[in-house]
């Protein structure tokens, strides 16, 4: 396998090893324990395991790996379409925010977590997100006739001269606004068939008793979507390859 291949150090002391696995960088070279010369293997390794400690019982590697969706509520599930990332950070370890030895966050760890979702759930999450732009969009392109036809456009006139601007404006900032209604709405809706609130996910709740948090804030928890997942870096390993390494290490 080409990951295989890349990780090629075989005097590196984590080579190998579940600290390896869970590592899951593209290539040695883009390890920080071989960007530091070795030095921080031990180091690393205890961090990695502290990383684990972290996570909730069975971990979060079934979240990408399931064939079916994993936010449908219900049976039957829909099949897998795609994923629906949404960034965890946890504030330890302290090192780590100092150092910034994995990453550049001002967090200690960072962790995607990657939500197998079906087409269906897939819509509904766009759906929502672009409420507030598609209204003001479908209502604006529904006044443009009154504010670009000459004969409409001098009957308004004919009343006040802002008229017409007066009408895109309502169009758009009322627009947005009946969007925002929408969301609600949809959103209470959508909530009854799948986990469209990631935050109240089991996965997700699971982490957060565990210290974790969403990187945005909780008011910024729109997830992106993705036909493929992010398969390297930290939190990104199969439990497979985990698991094989492991076995090697012991």
């Amino acid at each position: 396998m080409e990951q295989r291949e890349r990780i090629n150090d075989t005097a590196c002391a984590l080579y190998q090893s579940r600290a390896c696995a869970n590592l899951n960088q593209r290539s040695c070279a883009e390890c920080p324990v071989h960007q530091n010369g070795g030095k921080t293997a031990s180091e690393t390794a205890k961090f990695v395991e502290q990383f684990e400690s972290l996570l909730p019982e069975g971990g979060i590697a079934h979240l990408f790996e399931s064939e079916t969706c994993t936010l449908c509520k219900g049976e039957p599930k829909g099949a897998r379409a795609g994923y629906a990332i949404l960034d965890f950070g946890h504030t330890e370890p302290k090192e780590l925010q100092a150092r910034k030895l994995f990453h550049k966050s001002g967090v200690g760890f960072m962790v995607p977590l990657q939500f197998a979702c079906c087409k269906a759930c897939k819509r509904r999450l766009m759906l929502w997100s672009y409420l507030p732009l598609l209204v003001p969009l479908v209502l604006t392109a529904a006044v443009v006739p009154f504010v670009t036809v000459p004969h409409l456009v001098q009957a308004l006139r004919a009343a006040a001269s802002w008229v017409p601007l007066l009408l895109v404006t309502l169009a758009m900032g009322g627009g947005y606004a009946i969007g925002k209604l929408l969301q609600i709405v949809f959103g209470k809706r959508f909530d009854e068939k799948m986990y469209f609130r990631l935050l109240t996910h089991p996965t997700a709740e699971a982490m957060q008793e565990k210290g974790w948090f969403p990187l945005f804030g909780e008011k910024q928890t729109q997830p992106v979507l993705s036909k493929t997942r992010i398969r390297y870096g930290l939190g990104t390993a199969s439990s497979r390859k985990i698991a094989e390494n492991a076995e090697l290490s012991d």
